[in-house]
């Protein structure tokens, strides 16, 4: 993620994309020109959060304390970690098989970093198999295949 500042000229409360700040997943700033702001992003330090908790930030902020310190067991079995470590590192790396994980708020788990990704432009977490494809703007299953909304090929290159 960028670490530019972002500024926004809004007249309003910063509820919508329009505002440049939160279409950038940025808090709102004293430079910005809104008045009685309520751009989700606002107290947070986006700079530790993983792209999955940063698209679904009303939800995250809506976690309880209990929610934030439950524990949930790693798919390498090595460990549990609470959720709220996991959020608010963007990643967790397990101590003992050094894999990364982090928390997708998406599927309500732990997903391992090298096996999924999140599409930031649908907004999900999808499975490392799946794509984007810029012909229909929908993510896809199957790296080699083409679309099965369009049938366009993979624009991945594979």
């Amino acid at each position: 993620m960028s670490t530019e500042s972002t500024t926004c000229k809004c007249k309003g409360k910063c509820k919508n994309n329009r505002c440049a700040c939160r279409k950038n997943r940025r808090p709102c700033s004293d430079d910005c020109k809104c008045k009685d702001c309520q751009n989700p992003y606002n107290g947070v330090d986006v700079e530790k959060l993983h792209e999955c908790t940063l698209d679904n930030i009303e939800k995250y902020k809506r976690y309880s304390k209990e929610k934030l310190e439950r524990k949930v067991e790693l798919p390498c079995g090595c460990e549990e970690v609470a959720i709220g470590v996991m959020l608010e590192g963007g990643e967790y790396t397990c101590s003992e098989c050094d894999e990364d994980y982090y928390y997708s708020i998406c599927w309500g788990d732990v997903a391992q970093d090298n096996c999924s990704w999140h599409c930031e432009i649908c907004k999900t977490c999808r499975d490392w198999r799946e794509w984007h494809c810029d012909n229909c703007n929908k993510c896809t299953y199957g790296v080699t295949l083409p679309c099965e909304n369009c049938g366009a090929s993979s624009s991945m290159g594979y």
